[in-house]
């Protein structure tokens, strides 16, 4: 395919697709593939997302992937190896082998227009100077077919003859954020799709990194940055009210802003209304990877330990639990496949990319286990959710797992701001509604919520390595536990945060003795099964 401008993203993604080529594959992995080939084009929008910077530029070019993507993959964005999701390019490089996409890069807005203009009917100008502007503009982007645009723009639009949609420059002056997004309802609600919401939170003030929004102007959905803290008046009742309107079990891209809330409440609030909390703002192409199918006949194969001839031993067992560990977390740094490891799964991705998950299977080592999280079907507080909804909740939850043949479960609930635990008839919904699991793991830092059922454990995390902790600092910290916890065998469940990779907890576990002991987590919470020593013990309730 001839290319329209190449340039240095091209040559990355040349290593990158031979590193895809080389990795080892499980046999059986992958089932016979389709040889249809898939054109697409790529477009890269580096840079340091400012408003006044940047941000126009890549503004665009995400408005403009939603609606070229909304019937196909037709424009994939590069965002490069500083930004939060390292996986990004890597996973273009995976589908061109795997799945015959083949792409052109395009390093020019203009001919990015000029190739997709059947897709844009025009334009709309948000107000640089009112960042609530900006984010629903993307609303806008969805309902009219429209890129959205900063001024400095609006000659390159005119001469390549779009026309304007709408113009918010002094728009909303003198309104506030509450006043913005009541307009925004008034106007487009009955409108948009209510498949989801998207939250354009992330970093306050002079930036904003929207890259979740090609999913949302593709979906025709509803963007908002309102406050979910209860303290934030008439911000809190307006998203409330939002809320209220979506069916349950409806998700909610995006992400809280940092300052005006916290990820707390905007879970529990989300929760209260039985809603699916997932995808952060700055997850990027999830109009593109909706499209890219699995194999026929496809079925995802975890790896599982052999537990059927486990023996216990006078050890302090330790497993660890990577969280964020695919996408923003460590998967591509060192270290991966050394030793047993656990990483979180976005299950969500079952159904909206299956082939992102396609990509991750195909790559784990012996080495590399996979926990289902967080909570229900997504990112949801158990104790929020509305007691009619649990079990809904937990029985999704439950056949994910299935079908991405895990049998671990990762539960975090911080709607309680004392404590992260569980009361008994909580866990005991989990036993009952969730059968295909062996066993849970509770909390995010230590928590103390611990039970077994039928050699079922419910487990909490006894150890949070902070991003901060140096190795002798968590090393005191591991064996301060192991000496608080004096009967053997020990069942010490380690979270590492995204921060980490495999390699610096090796460096951790090194000057450890012989009696720490680490093992896959399935194998461990099979031996915690086996011989509970820890106590039985809820969250208090009345």
């Amino acid at each position: 395919m001839k290319s329209i401008e190449l340039r240095f993203g091209s040559i990355v993604l040349f290593f990158l697709l031979l590193a895809v080529v080389l990795l080892p594959v499980r046999k059986g992995a992958l089932a016979k593939e389709s040889q249809k080939t898939i054109h697409c084009w790529a477009m890269s929008v580096e840079g340091n997302w400012q408003i006044t910077g940047d941000l126009p530029r890549e503004a665009l070019i995400i408005s403009l992937q939603g609606l070229v993507n909304r019937t196909g993959p037709r424009l994939y964005v590069l965002v490069g190896q500083h930004y939060d999701y390292l996986d990004n390019d890597s996973i273009l490089a995976y589908y061109h082998e795997r799945h015959h996409v083949d792409y052109t890069m395009i390093s020019s807005i203009r001919d990015a227009l000029t190739k997709f203009r059947k897709f844009v009917k025009g334009y709309i100008v948000y107000d640089q100077k009112i960042r609530d502007s900006i984010v629903l503009s993307f609303t806008a982007a969805g309902i009219m077919d429209g890129v959205v645009v900063a001024s400095e723009q609006i000659p390159m639009m005119d001469s390549l003859g779009f026309k304007m949609l709408a113009d918010y420059r002094g728009k909303f002056q003198g309104m506030d954020t509450t006043q913005i997004y009541q307009w925004a309802y008034d106007h487009f609600w009955n409108k948009c799709s209510h498949k989801e919401l998207i939250y354009l939170g992330g970093a306050e003030g002079t930036m904003i990194q929207p890259a979740i929004a090609d999913l949302g102007v593709a979906n025709g959905d509803f963007f908002y940055d309102l406050s979910t803290d209860p303290r934030a008046g008439t911000q809190y009742k307006l998203v409330s009210m939002l809320y209220s309107k979506m069916k349950p079990f409806s998700f909610l891209f995006g992400w809280h802003s940092y300052m005006k809330d916290t990820e707390h409440s905007y879970v529990t609030l989300a929760s209260h209304y039985a809603l699916r909390v997932e995808g952060l703002n700055t997850l990027p192409n999830m109009s593109f990877h909706r499209w890219i199918k699995l194999p026929p006949g496809y079925k995802f194969h975890a790896h599982h330990s052999d537990l059927s001839h486990l023996k216990l031993e006078k050890k302090v067992y330790v497993a660890f639990i990577q969280s964020d560990g695919l996408g923003i977390g460590a998967w591509l740094r060192p270290g991966r496949g050394q030793i047993p490891y656990a990483w979180e799964v976005n299950m969500y991705w079952y159904h909206y990319a299956p082939a992102i998950l396609e990509y991750y299977y195909s790559q784990a080592t012996p080495n590399d286990f996979f926990i289902g999280t967080l909570g229900g079907p997504s990112y949801m507080y158990p104790k929020a959710i509305p007691e009619k909804y649990r079990p809904t909740a937990f029985k999704m939850a439950d056949a994910l797992i299935k079908d991405l043949d895990i049998n671990m479960f990762e539960i975090f609930d911080a709607s309680d701001s004392l404590t992260r635990d569980l009361p008994k008839h909580i866990v005991d919904e989990y036993f009952k509604y969730m059968p295909h699991a062996i066993g849970f793991v509770n909390g995010y830092g230590p928590a103390h919520t611990f039970a077994v059922k039928d050699g079922r454990p419910f487990l909490s995390f006894d150890y949070y390595l902070p991003p901060t902790r140096s190795v002798k600092e968590a090393d005191a910290d591991l064996e301060e536990l192991a000496t608080l916890n004096p009967k053997r065998p020990y069942f010490l469940c380690f979270h590492v945060r995204e921060y980490t990779d495999v390699q610096g907890v090796m460096n951790i576990m090194k000057p450890l003795g012989k009696e720490f002991k680490v093992v896959p987590i399935d194998e461990f919470l099979k031996l915690a099964g086996m011989d509970p020593t820890f106590k039985t013990q809820y969250q208090f309730t009345k």
